[in-house]
């Protein structure tokens, strides 16, 4: 830590800039103008601020962020698109370790480590889908900690997650002008904190439209695999679904695209059209080839995004040690699909 009374904030703020840019100039860090980096130094020395780059013995090895990604084959593409193109301008180095759900409390054994992790080498940790809470309690007691997306409320970590609410806001509202009054909800998982999230938003949204919220019109699903995994669509959720439409529940929001795209495959099956018979949306847009499906009216959420929103502040955690956890929110756009009419085909038929 330096014993200069000028912080690093001091100094961006007299400049006008980010405080990570400033550290990342004081350090002799790459992806810096040149003109810029010499501005913060003479700004730094000009306010007695002894600069890193001075201090003696300070290593310049790049730091190590390990990836823990859990249930998967590998981490996904868009989020290391994203943490890949900045690594090199925090001096991070990228470590992945992949985890089955069955081994996943493995890496709080040191014989199943990473050997980054094993050895002490870790600078911070980035985890991907839902780890349980003790091994992200375990990690956090010892490593700065970052998660994408899956909230762990009663854990202090930062979260680099999604706006659910004004994501959910565009698609109730995009229903309501299309005609619809009734909105279901499909894919409701308890224990799942973005499915949480979005069901929340979901009953919110339809308070804020005028529209009625019926609890019987939220369908929950018991198997995990539906969520993640086309076409494992709960059977007994299905069912529900299916009774419900010829209730009048005419519009379905489903809490990700995995289940939306899953819905709509089996209900061609029973002959249901989409979207004359019944209108479907996703959220969280998968940039996977349905050929045989109409594409899915949902959200767009640029994964590259997180994943450089993930990385830069793992590197304000790792400045600011002490700060309280931040929750930051990534912005939806509204993407019209082939699953629920438009509304301008609405306004020429109306």
């Amino acid at each position: 830590m330096s014993t200069s009374p000028i912080a690093l904030e001091d100094i961006a703020k007299s400049l006008g800039i980010a405080v990570s840019t400033v550290s990342r100039a004081l350090r002799e860090l790459p992806g810096i103008h040149p003109t810029t980096r010499a501005k913060i130094v003479r700004q730094a020395e000009s306010m007695g601020y002894v600069a890193p780059r001075k201090r003696r013995g300070e290593s310049t090895q790049p730091r190590n962020i390990l990836m823990l990604t859990l249930g998967a084959d590998e981490p996904p593409a868009g989020y290391m698109a994203g943490m890949s193109r900045i690594a090199a301008s925090f001096n991070f180095s990228l470590q992945s370790h992949i985890s089955s759900h069955e081994d996943s409390l493995n890496v709080l054994d040191p014989k199943f480590q990473p050997p980054a992790l094993r050895m002490g080498l870790v600078a911070g940790i980035i985890l991907i889908y839902k780890w349980p809470d003790e091994v992200v309690q375990a990690l956090s007691s010892k490593w700065p900690t970052l998660s994408i997306v899956i909230h762990y409320p009663e854990l202090p970590i930062d979260v680099v997650g999604i706006d659910h609410l004004g994501g959910m806001f565009s698609l109730v509202k995009h229903l309501q002008k299309t005609g619809h009054e009734r909105i279901g909800f499909f894919g409701l998982r308890p224990e799942i904190s973005w499915a949480r999230s979005r069901f929340a938003a979901y009953a919110e949204a339809l308070v804020t439209f005028g529209l009625p919220f019926r609890f019987e019109d939220v369908v929950q699903i018991r198997d995990t695999r539906s969520i993640v995994t086309f076409p494992n669509l709960d059977e007994e959720a299905l069912e529900k679904v299916i009774r419900k439409i010829k209730e009048g529940v005419r519009a379905w929001v489903c809490a990700n695209d995995v289940i939306g795209n899953s819905l709509c495959a089996s209900l061609i099956q029973r002959g249901i059209r989409i979207p004359e018979d019944v209108a479907i949306t996703g959220f969280h847009r998968r940039q996977y080839p349905w050929a045989h499906l109409p594409r899915l009216t949902t959200t767009e959420i640029r994964d590259d995004l997180l994943g450089e929103a993930a990385l830069q502040q793992m590197t304000r955690r790792l400045e600011h040690p002490n700060e309280t956890p931040r929750l930051i929110l990534m912005p939806c756009k509204f993407f019209q699909g082939e699953t629920t009419a438009s509304t301008h085909k609405r306004n020429q038929d109306a």
